[in-house]
């Protein structure tokens, strides 16, 4: 499953203070909480909408896990 994660960024730096707002099925949902976000913040904060897949994992990643325990 698919889910759109909503993280607002101040001044739009990935760097600077950051929180998240929330996550959502449906693309347009996120776009539509990110712009009320930076309404209600007086336009600090810039959204970012990242595309997570739900309890994926990484093989590669996995694999080296396993042969350093």
């Amino acid at each position: 499953m698919i889910v759109y994660v909503v993280t607002m960024q101040r001044w739009g730096d990935s760097e600077s203070h950051n929180y998240v707002v929330g996550a959502y099925t449906d693309v347009l949902q996120a776009k539509e909480v990110g712009l009320a976000h930076r309404a209600w913040r007086g336009g600090k904060y810039e959204p970012s909408i990242t595309e997570v897949e739900i309890d994926s994992m990484n093989i590669e990643v996995m694999e080296h896990w396993e042969k350093c325990k």
